[in-house]
């Protein structure tokens, strides 16, 4: 298996590159995604309108793709690497990093921990996507498609419904 390189066995802790930063990543992720919720930007009072539900199943979506992606990466599977590294650039980094612009550090919401969320965001997001190119051209694989496709899909979807979502 030409995967192996990237492989993680699990009996011990010295696991991969990729997969360090990924967990990073996905942390700083989520962290941010969780103080958009906790500051009040989506009001979640009473019936939802489409675009907001799309939008909480589009994020409870990516976490579990970007475990799925974890779980195939570490088995030695491209696809899972490349997938991970996707939703590091698309998601972590411009959709979870990109709003520094409307709340620069020292963002005075939740602070310091929005300023982690979305610098982190933006650093561990970018720097996933590059280990995971990487990686894979290191290990000379050659990912399928399916993975990274869905990846991009979720990205694209919950992008969109979050787009058209109102923000309070």
């Amino acid at each position: 298996m030409r995967g192996k390189q990237f492989a993680w066995s699990g009996r011990d802790w010295r696991m991969p590159v990729w997969l360090w930063l990924g967990l990073v990543t996905m942390f700083v992720s989520v962290l941010h995604i969780v103080i958009d919720f906790g500051v009040g930007l989506f009001d979640l009072h009473g019936t939802l309108s489409l675009t907001e539900a799309a939008t909480l199943v589009g994020v409870a979506l990516i976490q579990l793709w970007w475990a799925i992606s974890f779980t195939a990466g570490a088995q030695g599977n491209g696809s899972g690497v490349a997938s991970a590294g996707i939703l590091g650039a698309g998601w972590a980094a411009l959709t979870n990093g990109f709003p520094i612009v409307y709340c620069p550090p020292v963002c005075e919401e939740a602070r310091p921990l929005t300023d982690i969320g979305h610098v982190g965001s933006i650093v561990f997001g970018i720097l996933l996507a590059l280990v995971a190119v990487w990686t894979l051209w290191r290990a000379r694989v050659r990912p399928g498609w399916f993975m990274p496709a869905v990846a991009t899909a979720l990205v694209v979807g919950t992008l969109v419904a979050l787009a058209n979502t109102p923000i309070t």
